[in-house]
């Protein structure tokens, strides 16, 4: 048997990805099976099945891959910023920009119609703990720094303003971003932080 290269593997594994991907918004997560991402894949069964062997693990990897993404990106932040204001401000731009992502509504649905599954919503509460200390991470280091006065508990701030994102991003994809005004609720996310965290 020929010898694969570790880049090799990682190609052929980000392109079943990239391909599940597409599927799962076309079709949604549950109705989406194994036998669609190989023919979106255009590569044999068995080629597939060699790095998945399930929907629920192709769900899984996106969704760690967008977590791996973020962090990595939040840690360039704040090696970047001089202040940690601008890394929220980037943040809410972005939202603004993506809120809409057919994926958010794929994810979504992977939990919510998993709801009964043990196993799915305790990966659901381990991902929103992660998501919750990433965030809680920049809100603390801005109280460290003297930039943030927090008229709140900063933990408190923290669940608001992920809980809110994730109001946001639910209803501008289910919706569109004009019908659910996804520039004026960014907006007052924006507001709110000021006060809260003492800026104003």
């Amino acid at each position: 048997m020929p010898k694969v290269s570790i880049e090799h593997v990682i190609r052929r594994r980000q392109q079943i990805l990239t391909a599940a991907k597409r599927v799962f918004c076309r079709k949604g997560f549950e109705p989406a099976t194994m036998q669609d991402v190989v023919e979106e894949t255009g590569m044999s069964r068995g080629g597939v099945y060699q790095y998945f062997s399930s929907t629920d693990q192709m769900m899984r990897a996106l969704l760690e891959q967008n977590a791996d993404e973020f962090s990595h990106h939040l840690d360039a932040s704040l090696s970047a910023q001089a202040h940690i204001w601008d890394i929220f401000q980037d943040y809410l731009i972005s939202l603004e920009d993506e809120a809409n992502d057919p994926f958010s509504l794929v994810a979504y649905e992977y939990f919510v119609s998993g709801w009964r599954a043990r196993e799915r919503t305790d990966y659901l509460r381990t991902r929103y703990e992660k998501g919750q200390a990433l965030f809680l991470r920049l809100f603390n280091e801005g109280v460290r720094r003297g930039e943030f006065k927090p008229r709140q508990p900063v933990s408190a701030i923290n669940q608001f303003f992920m809980n809110v994102n994730d109001g946001i991003a639910l209803e501008a994809a289910l919706l569109g971003k004009e019908t659910v005004n996804v520039h004026g609720q960014v907006e007052a996310l924006r507001l709110y932080l000021r006060h809260a965290l003492g800026l104003d």
